[in-house]
């Protein structure tokens, strides 16, 4: 592979009051939500239906890790995304194809 891996994150950011932005390496931008992102936690237990529902949405620390981001949320769970599995949840109409 040349160039610069699109799955990686170049620039993590505040969007707002509720969403986090990420740049990637490849110039593509993504805005997330808070609660987005926390319902989207890819972890074994928040696959459990019954535990996404009240879960908490709002981050206490936003960690870059190497290749993708750490979210410890206020309710003390932790999120870890990779940065391909991140990027897989973008929804602008780039990544989507406009559905």
């Amino acid at each position: 592979m040349s160039g610069p891996d699109p799955h990686r994150p170049k620039e993590v950011r505040l969007v707002g009051r509720n969403a986090l932005g990420v740049d990637w390496q490849d110039h593509h931008g993504s805005i997330f939500p808070f609660e987005y992102l926390r319902s989207a936690c890819p972890c074994r237990a928040c696959r459990e239906p019954r535990v996404r529902g009240g879960a908490e949405a709002w981050p206490a620390e936003i960690t870059r890790e190497e290749g993708g981001l750490r979210i410890r949320w206020r309710d003390g769970h932790e999120s870890v995304f990779g940065g391909r599995q991140l990027r897989e949840l973008c929804r602008c109409v780039l990544c989507t194809g406009g559905r």
